[in-house]
């Protein structure tokens, strides 16, 4: 809650427009009377109700309807008794002030007409106000502030009235629309207690003209002059104002709009003047001259030395003597139209110069035609003798040779979705949520069932499922938990989850053509209609989608798709939607220019040229021509008008109809950049829309979210993880980040918990050998800090000697050397800095800089052996020991590093490794760590499959059979057997006890022992994914863990920081330069980005 009381309250004034002769009480105001609210304090907002409650700035709406307003600029209340409560709120809206109360008794108008000095008439005072998410920066907001247009609310249906400026001028109606009498046609005064806003949402002047001089802020008069005022325009309906023109045509004013008309019919009426007398063609000469284009001269070689043109010119007559000299070329660059140059690009190939040249495809844009993939080579033929390597145990040798021989088993065929096929165009188009290729529908089913399981819900578990698996891989899951369980998966997960992420949930376990029919019921259903519902759905789905959703609906809620919308809409946009459900729009891909320019002339004429707008016209052409045809159109539209046909729809248009038109126009010209101005839109401001946010990121993961956040960066130069990551929380942030990152599930869901124990029961032993090799393969680890190519030890030791010259420090240049050398290369830099100059470069950096990035930039000073010797002195040294450093170091390095740890250790403090790690820990700790120091670990990739059963029992035996646990026996097998066997080892555990080794682990043991095994295993089954974690750890909740996060961020930029990161994206939803961005600060900050190369990370604009 914000604290009460902390800011200046705001002040309320009436601003009078009475004479002074006219005695009202304080309270006593007449509809003409503004209200302004203001303020003393800086950059805050302020909110106002009308019916007596307190304002609400966090709750706006109660049951779908507007109580609490933002103050945007003066008002007008409507008669009756009102109680205006005012509150002021910071932009943060973590303080606010009391609450001031007013009561006003509003009076219809006074008869008392005041006349001002310049004889204009200032009656018509314009009230305005919106409810907008704009925030003030001033103390007092004034009311020439431009709004910004809300969203449309979805139970009030729209007016086609024409909005007006606020103040605008009454000489300026020149391109309005009239009454009967051709006077301006005024919008309708919307019910309410005071005049706000049009049901579109966009500030208009209700009352008409511009206001006179006021004093703000002032309760008194306005400063007026004498002439008097008129009182406010009388708005008539058509009919009525028909009879007052008959009534009194003779005396009657003559309006500019009736002006208009009759000259426009004087000018038809008017006998056409005679043409001009045609003048005697010039004799035709006995030889007509054509004009002769000269070629530039053949000549061998281009001038070049700067001379663009006289370089393209040459191309050019070569290209020509080529064309002469090659019919195939000939005939295929003669034959196309080509537009202009898109793209142009000049290749030095060594023994020649390539040249590539993109011209443009009338009336068909880049990048919106999926092109064609080369035809694969054919595959080299297996070698005759290829080479064998022992990669299993001695009693699957033979299988393994015998399945050499077989030919290879090809890949299935990707499963998706045929709706997903339906596209309106084969676009090149990627999803992100792709077919798992390790799925199981009764492991899955199983995962879940167990996440629902008793008291409480693992939510992890659920997300971890359902944004990695396809469509028809989860319609499957929903099947078979039917099947095994005899429940519907959809009701399970609407009892244990709830809010957005519940919604997330649920709509992933329908079909799309069944969550596009939900979604047009729920907009339809009940009070009130989600026209933006109906929009997105109908005017961006193809032919064959919309056929399939018209059945889906049919027979999910037995009504007809097409009379429930007829039933619920009206006028221009009912026709329009009834347009597109017909699904008759053309598919041909040929393009046609004369009909093109003929439908670009017919909108024209049914549009601007046209006094008002024939809105079938467009609907007929917008609704029914293919979308190449429509680009075309598009293009012949702007050479005749002048103006793009977005524009021309803004000022012809309004309202849903618009809307409804945009999107079309939107989705032919680029459907992924509306998408992702949908979802800017959702999270632009103060709020989210959760509903079209959840809306789009589900129907769009599967078709084209790669190509989505692409344009989407390109618009708001975030990406869409950020934008995602600031504005929601929690399981639904996840979610909703698992969906729009997509990938691979996380390692932890397979490799562990129960995933891992429901897979490993399901496959043969085979398969789980398999399974060892693989995970047993060599990867080559991917550093983000590699060498730097135009390394020079001196000229950086000169550049750091510069940056610490004299009074300051240039911790950029700092920066700008450290983070970009590899360890080699820095090791290099600190000895030529001392040969120079005769000094320490660890002992400058410490002088002049301070605080963790001091301690950042003195580490990365340091070999590797003698960083983790350091770290590990620091661990054991003085009182206490820090026992995560002792486990993270020791228990997750090869025995060859080990090796060196332990000679560096003796050469820089002197003393033994092992003597100070067994006087500083004890009991079965201490056991662990001296056993890995010992380095004896077998590395060989081999396995045997009897002893790791072997071994599985012992552990099971030792622990959960056992009461109480034999610890020593754990040490013995995790320490002394290699990564392939214990891999092998975990598989058969799981199948024993039917529970994971880390469950097993957690549950029997405590304390340090337990942190020592659990990052024993994490490192056997994925090392990257333990390192990520422990930088998660180190960042998350209140705090920073700055000792964890140098140390892993520093050791591990030159070994696998990239793995590190996707892990960390996989698991955590966030990227880990997001993380540290929130987490750190200052050069600190800056210095982490750079070593994990992700310096493009920013704020959400």
């Amino acid at each position: 809650m914000p604290s009460a009381g902390a800011l200046c309250p705001p002040q309320i004034t009436p601003i009078r427009r009475v004479p002074d002769r006219i005695q009202l009480p304080v309270n006593h105001i007449d509809v003409n009377t503004l209200i302004e609210l203001s303020t003393e304090g800086n950059n805050c907002k302020i909110f106002f109700t009308t019916d007596g409650t307190k304002p609400c700035p966090f709750q706006r709406k109660i049951a779908g309807r507007e109580v609490t307003y933002k103050y945007i600029a003066p008002f007008t209340l409507k008669p009756g008794k009102r109680v205006l409560k005012a509150v002021c709120t910071t932009r943060d809206g973590l303080q606010e002030s009391a609450v001031v109360t007013k009561t006003f008794n509003v009076d219809e108008l006074i008869e008392e007409t005041v006349e001002t000095s310049d004889g204009y008439d200032y009656s018509s005072y314009s009230s305005f106000f919106e409810t907008s998410d704009t925030d003030t920066s001033k103390s007092t907001v004034k009311s020439r502030s431009k709004p910004k247009k809300r969203q449309k609310s979805p139970t009030r249906k729209p007016r086609n009235h024409v909005t007006r400026e606020a103040w605008a001028s009454e000489g300026d109606v020149e391109g309005r629309d009239v009454g009967a009498m051709g006077e301006t046609a005024y919008p309708p005064v919307p019910d309410g207690p005071f005049n706000p806003t049009n049901y579109s949402g966009t500030q208009i002047n209700v009352w008409g003209g511009a206001p006179p001089g006021v004093v703000s802020g002032q309760p008194g008069n306005l400063i007026l002059g004498g002439s008097p005022q008129s009182p406010y325009p009388v708005q008539y309906g058509f009919l009525t104002e028909q009879m007052i023109q008959k009534l009194n045509a003779a005396n009657r004013p003559v309006t500019v709009g009736e002006l208009r008309h009759l000259m426009e019919e004087a000018s038809r009426n008017q006998a056409p003047p005679p043409p001009p007398p045609v003048p005697a063609p010039a004799p035709k000469p006995a030889i007509e001259y054509k004009p002769v284009y000269k070629d530039p001269p053949l000549e061998p070689v281009s001038p070049g030395k700067g001379d663009f043109k006289g370089n393209l010119l040459h191309v050019y007559a070569h290209m020509l003597e080529h064309a002469k000299n090659n019919g195939d070329f000939r005939l295929r660059v003669a034959e196309p139209r080509m537009g202009k140059v898109l793209e142009g690009k000049l290749e030095d190939e060594g023994d020649g110069f390539k040249l590539t040249v993109v011209l443009s495809k009338p009336g068909v844009p880049r990048g919106t035609v999926k092109k064609k993939k080369p035809p694969p080579a054919a595959a080299a033929p297996p070698p005759t003798h290829p080479p064998w390597k022992p990669t299993g145990s001695a009693s699957d040798t033979s299988k393994k040779s015998e399945k050499q021989e077989k030919p290879k088993k090809k890949d299935p065929p990707v499963k998706k979705d045929p709706y997903y096929a339906m596209e309106t165009e084969d676009l090149n188009q990627e999803g992100t949520v792709v077919p798992y290729a390790a799925f199981n529908a009764e492991q899955d089913a199983e995962v879940l069932k167990q996440a629902m399981k008793g008291l409480g819900t693992d939510e992890n578990a659920i997300i971890n499922v359902l944004p990695y698996r396809s469509n028809p891989q989860r319609m499957e899951i929903v099947s078979m938990y039917k099947t095994m369980f005899g429940k519907d998966l959809i009701e399970d997960l609407k009892s244990e989850l709830s809010g957005s992420f519940q919604d997330v949930a649920k709509f992933l376990c329908m079909a799309p053509a069944e969550f596009d029919a939900y979604l047009l019921r729920k907009a339809i259903k009940g009070l009130g209609t989600d026209e933006d519902v109906l929009i997105e759905v109908l005017c961006t789905r193809s032919n064959a989608q919309i056929q399939e959703i018209k059945k889906k609906y049919k027979e999910k809620f037995n009504k007809d798709l097409e009379k429930d919308i007829i039933g619920d809409t009206s006028g221009h946009f009912k026709r329009l939607l009834v347009t597109l459900v017909q699904a008759k729009r053309s598919d041909s891909t040929e393009v046609d220019r004369n009909k093109a320019h003929q439908d670009a002339k017919s909108l024209y004429e049914a549009g601007e040229k046209k006094w008002g707008t024939d809105e079938s016209k467009f609907n007929v052409i917008l609704g029914s021509r293919s979308y190449p045809q429509l680009r075309a159109m598009f293009e012949e539209y702007k050479k005749i008008s002048k103006k793009d046909i977005e524009d021309a729809l803004k000022s012809e248009m309004s309202g849903d109809i618009l809307r409804g038109m945009l999107t079309i126009v939107r989705c032919v010209k680029n459907k992924f950049g509306h998408f992702a101005r949908q979802l800017q839109k959702t999270m632009k401001g103060l709020g989210t829309d959760d509903d079209t946010l959840c809306r789009v990121v589900v129907s769009r993961c599967e078709i084209d979210m790669v190509q989505i956040k692409e344009e989407f960066e390109k618009l708001t130069g975030q990406t869409l993880q950020q934008y995602v990551t600031d504005d929601i929380s929690g399981d639904y942030r996840n979610i909703i980040l698992a969906l729009v990152n997509g990938g691979p599930p996380p390692a932890s869901s397979v490799q562990s918990g129960k995933g891992f124990v429901e897979a490993v029961k399901n496959k043969t032993e085979e398969e789980l050998d398999e399974e060892v090799r693989l995970e047993t393969e060599k990867v080559e680890a991917d550093p983000t800090v590699t060498p730097f190519e135009g390394f020079n030890a001196e000229q950086d030791a000169e550049a750091l000697r510069k940056a610490m010259k004299g009074f300051g420090t240039d911790e950029k240049a700092i920066i700008n050397i450290l983070a970009y050398r590899s360890n080699e290369q820095r090791v290099e830099l600190t000895s030529k800095f001392k040969t120079m100059f005769g000094k320490d470069l660890s002992k400058e950096l410490s002088s002049e800089l301070s605080g963790n990035f001091k301690t950042l930039c003195l580490d990365m000073l340091l070999s590797s052996a003698e960083f983790d010797a350091k770290k590990l002195n620091k661990a054991v040294k003085g009182l206490g020991t820090d026992e995560k450093v002792l486990v993270e170091i020791i228990c997750t390095r090869t025995n060859e590093q080990l090796k060196v740890i332990k000679e560096t250790y003796k050469t820089m403090f002197n003393k033994d490794l092992e003597a100070d790690v067994a006087s500083d820990t004890s009991g079965h700790f201490k056991s662990l760590l001296v056993a890995c120091l010992q380095a004896n670990r077998p590395e060989e990739p081999t396995f045997d499959r009897n002893q790791a059963k072997l071994d599985a029992q012992e552990l099971l035996d030792a622990g959960e059979k056992k009461w109480g646990t034999d610890e020593s026996r754990f040490n013995v097998i995790l320490v002394s057997r290699s990564y392939a066997q214990l891999r092998a080892t975990f598989q058969e555990y799981a199948k024993l006890a039917n529970k994971d080794i880390e469950d097993t682990i957690t549950s029997e043991m405590s304390g340090d022992l337990k942190e020592g095994f659990l990052a024993v295993v994490k490192c056997i089954r994925n090392k990257a994914f333990y390192f990520a974690s422990e930088l998660h750890r180190a960042m998350k909740g209140l705090g920073t863990d700055d000792n964890t996060l140098v140390r892993v961020v520093g050791s591990r930029c030159e070994v696998d920081m990239v793995q590190i990161k996707e892990e960390f994206q996989r698991n955590f939803k966030q990227t880990l330069g997001m993380f540290i961005k929130d987490d750190t600060s200052g050069d600190y900050r800056t210095m982490l980005l750079a070593l994990i190369r992700d310096e493009s990370v920013g704020k959400k604009k």
